[in-house]
């Protein structure tokens, strides 16, 4: 259902508002890059955006670098999560933050290397190992996670995209992916 720009116009006069304060309201509304009344004079639907952080204990090793980070090692990840898109007209809930949740808890206390590592194949004896494509560096992880929460989005029929993700290594370094809008 579109509400037309005449109808709130009609409402609000009907409501005693002052017919040139309505107006004004009407006009800046249009004018501007907003997401409530459109040019063509239709109400769009709102855009949500939530946040949500989340940790997780794992170890990696970076097979193609020169350095200590080729040596397996852990750290205590952060995670970082923003989320756009419309929320359930039901529920009013763009995304569960449990399934952003449990997405980055499926890394809590693994073991997460480059699928060409030699070193999976030994620690598949013992344990799971989670593979990935290329180096397990904070921007690879950055944009699996993304990927991960973006078909569950879709998978589950939500109307919902994560538009920003940062993964912190330590509490000083971190990546970040943005897929802004502009």
């Amino acid at each position: 259902m579109h509400i037309y720009l005449t109808e709130i116009y009609t409402n609000a006069r009907n409501k005693f508002i002052h017919y040139a304060i309505a107006l004004a309201c009407l006009y800046v509304l249009v004018s501007i890059d907003n997401n409530i009344i459109s040019p063509s004079r239709i109400v769009l639907t709102m855009i949500s955006r939530i946040y949500k952080n989340a940790y997780f204990d794992a170890s990696h090793r970076l097979l193609h670098y020169n350095g200590k980070c080729a040596n397996l090692h852990g750290h205590r990840w952060k995670v970082e999560v923003w989320v756009r898109g419309s929320a359930n007209k039901v529920t009013g809930i763009l995304v569960d933050y449990n399934l952003i949740r449990e997405t980055i808890e499926q890394y809590d206390h693994q073991v997460i290397l480059n699928e060409q590592d030699p070193m999976v194949l030994c620690l598949e004896k013992f344990q799971h190992v989670i593979t990935t494509p290329g180096d397990p560096t904070s921007e690879v992880l950055a944009d699996i996670i993304r990927e991960r929460i973006n078909q569950e989005c879709k998978t589950t029929g939500l109307d919902a995209v994560v538009v920003k993700i940062r993964v912190w290594e330590s509490p000083t370094c971190f990546a970040e992916i943005t897929d802004e809008v502009s």
